[in-house]
């Protein structure tokens, strides 16, 4: 059997999109005649007064849209963050997301032995090409950065959100990176996996390491992603639960495996401690169920 709702399209999907996202209100319905959305609430049930959507609208309204800042920085937000409100900004998501699978491969392929040269050694014909289009990219990220900053309506629900925290840590390593090879100079190719290095290119390489949080960047482009990991973090106190369970099997059996081999087998056994014998347990766990 199924359910037929004979109700408006269009604010069905706000409805929808209201309990996924936990009771938060998305823009959809700030496009929408009050009467309509208004009755659509009421059908479901959902606490939304005709009162409370006035001061929301409102308070968008005020805030966007009665000066001239407010109106740039409506349609900056429209652009950056609604690809679906024109086909420029369709168009923008598209470079964004460009740009973060390049920056994410130019990461990967700076670990690889044959083309490794090409991005650390500036001796190499192709190091400031690519250096360049780093360096574009970057500049393409602050920009969209500082452009999510201005254009947010609250700076302090923008700084209390944890994706722009990711996309600063995303950005930082970068200029960190110039600011060491401006003032030690470039590192030695030789000595990129040296551990003897000085201090300044060990931290260096941990600023490059930093940079694979580009990759939670793609995150923010899908809204059924972000409604995922919004799950994920609603069922935070289960999957805690879910860990000690695991925990305390792994601590169980990685003690008993540990005590078995140790008293009854003959010859030199891999289980020399507790430790070993939970890594078995968590391999066992996690491959065999």
């Amino acid at each position: 059997s199924a359910y037929y709702f004979d109700r408006n399209r269009e604010a069905f999907d706000a409805i929808v999109n209201y309990y996924l996202s936990d009771g938060q209100i998305p823009y959809l319905c700030d496009t929408m005649d009050e009467g309509l959305i208004t009755r659509e609430f009421e059908f479901f049930k959902i606490p939304l007064t005709p009162r409370e959507f006035e001061e929301e609208e409102h308070s968008v309204v005020d805030v966007r849209e009665n000066t001239r800042v407010g109106i740039w920085k409506s349609r900056v937000d429209s652009l950056i963050n609604k690809p679906e409100s024109s086909k420029i900004a369709g168009l923008y998501a598209i470079v964004d997301c460009f740009f973060i699978l390049i920056s994410i491969a130019f990461l990967v392929l700076e670990t690889e032995g044959k083309v490794k040269d090409f991005f650390i050694n500036p001796e190499n014909k192709y190091y400031y090409y690519l250096f360049g289009i780093n360096v574009f990219i970057m500049a393409f990220f602050t920009g969209d950065y500082i452009a999510r900053f201005w254009s947010a309506t609250s700076k302090k629900m923008f700084l209390k959100q944890i994706l722009p925290w990711m996309d600063l840590l995303s950005i930082l390593p970068f200029y960190m990176e110039l600011a060491i090879m401006a003032y030690h100079g470039p590192q030695n190719p030789a000595d990129s996996e040296s551990t003897s290095v000085g201090g300044w290119y060990v931290v260096l390489r941990v600023c490059r390491i930093f940079r694979v949080i580009r990759v939670f960047k793609l995150a923010r482009r899908s809204e059924n992603l972000l409604i995922l990991l919004k799950a994920v973090g609603n069922t935070s106190t289960e999957l805690f639960v879910l860990f000690v369970m695991v925990f305390m099997v792994v601590l169980m059996f990685g003690s008993i495996m540990y005590t078995v081999e140790k008293t009854t087998s003959t010859k030199d056994t891999k289980f020399t401690s507790i430790m070993s014998g939970c890594w078995w347990s968590v391999i066992t766990v996690t491959t065999v169920g």
